[in-house]
């Protein structure tokens, strides 16, 4: 009885090899087909996401390069027009500070003539000032003849209304 189990008999093995192959043969027309046509779906839907995950990365990364690109563009042109206001400032700079010192050269010339000006009608009026004097002294001393006592109280009167006059004229 325990070696008839293990003994193939000829009944057994065609009715399993003839089961076998109606299984394989049902499983090939209505299993096999639809799960291949699944497994082949499945393969071309994560072949294409991979395409397309692929398109996307080089997408992005020439999208990225053109970013960069763009960035390194914008960088240069901020230097370009730094470096360019910078040397508009100097030059402007250089013009204000040339411009400056020859108004005050002006300046200084200017008053220079006025002080020259001044001078010259200051002498002037000091000339004939003293012209004056010396006319109004030459009248009293011929509208009078005097002895040398009288002369000299008529210089120390003269000199002290000279002094009154100066004082008098430095007050205005």
């Amino acid at each position: 009885m325990g070696s008839s189990l293990i003994t193939p008999e000829f009944g057994t093995i065609f009715w399993t090899v003839v089961t076998f192959v109606i299984l394989a043969f049902l499983l090939g027309r209505f299993a096999w087909k639809p799960l291949l046509q699944v497994l082949e779906e499945r393969e071309r839907t994560v072949r294409e996401s991979l395409e397309e995950a692929q398109r996307a990365r080089t997408e992005a990364e020439e999208t990225l390069r053109r970013n960069q690109e763009m960035l390194a563009q914008a960088r240069r042109e901020t230097a370009a027009v730094i470096d360019q206001g910078r040397r508009e400032a100097e030059s402007l700079k250089g013009e204000i500070v040339t411009r400056a010192r020859q108004e005050s050269l002006d300046l200084i010339e200017q008053g220079r003539r006025q002080i020259q000006h001044e001078q010259k009608a200051a002498i002037e009026a000091l000339r004939t000032q003293v012209a004056d004097l010396a006319i109004q002294a030459a009248e009293r001393l011929i509208s009078r003849s005097l002895d040398d006592k009288k002369q000299r109280d008529l210089v120390d009167e003269y000199v002290r209304s000279l002094e009154t006059m100066g004082r008098g004229e430095e007050r205005h």
